[in-house]
């Protein structure tokens, strides 16, 4: 009788099925695990190292030299583990995922917080921040060189490290997903009549768009008085409504619906009669947000940087940056109900062409292939190739 695959991930981050870094290992193993594979997921602390540790990469080391050869593929951040790949068990696949690729925040900096004091800090510490990122980027560069493997989700990705030496051949492109219960869970949001509402997923914070978000509002606002915002899962650098709400003028936000936290299972009640979503985030891996909402049947506009580019037709990507341009883009589907209509449908059909059965079939043959070859071609592959 065959054994199954084994496979473990090593989180950088706590484990967490809401958490959109950790979400990710969490959804692939459940996702591998349905075909039969025996997935293990591990998160700072199971190695015995504490989240946003300098020390994180040492003890990955540690823990991979003593644990690697249990498995036949171990995944781990494509920026954590910078050392020799003679170090660890050569039988054993190691593959370099990329949640948020390192290499954009050199190509596109953060603006800082939309804060005098903010402001000031960034420019006074920007070129430090710099060093930092280059830092970064060299750990990530070191990691996926020697990695067997590098699995990232947008050929953006692939771009950016090819670009810094790594063989296109090695990087193997996987976007991430949602599992068909999800799908058709938030599908049931669009049975709700539709509202003025324009929904957001994500953090409130500079990446994700904080300098910008006030100005969209009041695009909108302006040409539509009965519009109304939601945002969903702001948690984050801002802990509370009230301080997210504080980002905004007065005159705004008594149109404005914040929720800090949520459970994963309430959004399709939260995402209901929502017409609409906005996404002005900078920089992305492959955000779940957009694909919640296109499940849900809500036509996301966003700024076209990587990520949202994967997902998202061009015409509803207008430059990083552009205020104005998403805004009208809002504002074109809003006042159209055929457009909208039309739009929605595309939606979820954009949708389901991400489905973490698909992908994980995918992901297995690729990794069966690469440990076979890695043994000789001594195992049994169990996933036919495509």
């Amino acid at each position: 009788m065959k054994m199954p695959w084994r496979i473990l991930f090593c989180s950088p981050h706590r484990i967490s099925s809401r958490l959109g870094a950790s979400k990710v290992y969490v959804e692939v193993a459940d996702a591998l695990a349905s075909l039969g594979w025996k997935a293990t997921v591990v998160g700072p602390e199971e190695i015995g190292a504490s989240e946003g540790s300098k020390e994180y990469p040492r003890v990955l080391r540690s823990y991979l030299r003593n644990n690697a050869g249990q498995f036949d593929v171990v995944e781990y951040e494509h920026n954590r583990l910078p050392f020799p790949r003679s170090d660890f068990e050569p039988k054993t696949l190691f593959v370099a995922r990329s949640v948020l690729l390192s290499h954009h925040f050199l190509t596109t900096p953060i603006p800082p917080r939309p804060r005098l004091r903010s402001r000031l800090a960034h420019f006074l510490l920007g070129d430090s921040l710099r060093r930092s990122y280059v830092r970064i980027v060299a750990d990530a560069i070191r990691t996926c060189h020697e990695s067997d493997l590098v699995n990232v989700p947008t050929a953006d990705d692939v771009a950016a490290l090819v670009g810094s030496g790594i063989p296109d051949g090695k990087v193997l492109i996987v976007p991430f997903a949602l599992t068909i219960e999800r799908r058709n869970a938030l599908a049931r949001s669009t049975i709700e009549p539709l509202m003025p509402i324009i929904a957001f997923i994500g953090t409130f914070d500079p990446r994700k768009g904080m300098a910008d978000f006030p100005g969209i509002v009041a695009r909108v606002s302006g040409a539509r008085p009965d519009v109304q915002f939601r945002l969903l899962g702001t948690a984050g650098m801002i802990s509370d409504a009230a301080g997210v709400l504080g980002h905004f003028p007065r005159a705004l936000r008594d149109r404005i619906e914040v929720v800090p936290e949520f459970d994963p299972a309430a959004l399709p009640k939260l995402l209901a009669g929502c017409s609409v979503g906005m996404f002005p985030s900078a920089i992305e891996g492959f955000p779940f947000g957009v694909l919640e909402m296109l499940a849900a049947g809500v036509p996301v506009v966003a700024y076209r940087v990587p990520g949202p580019s994967a997902i998202l037709a061009d015409e509803n990507l207008v430059p990083r940056g552009d205020t104005e341009g998403m805004a009208l883009r809002l504002l074109a589907l809003l006042e159209d109900p055929a457009r909208l209509t039309a739009a929605r449908t595309q939606a979820i059909v954009r949708a389901g062409e991400f489905s973490w059965d698909d992908i994980a079939r995918r992901t297995a043959a690729r990794y069966e292939l690469e440990v076979c070859a890695r043994r000789s071609g001594v195992c049994e592959l169990g996933v036919s190739l495509p």
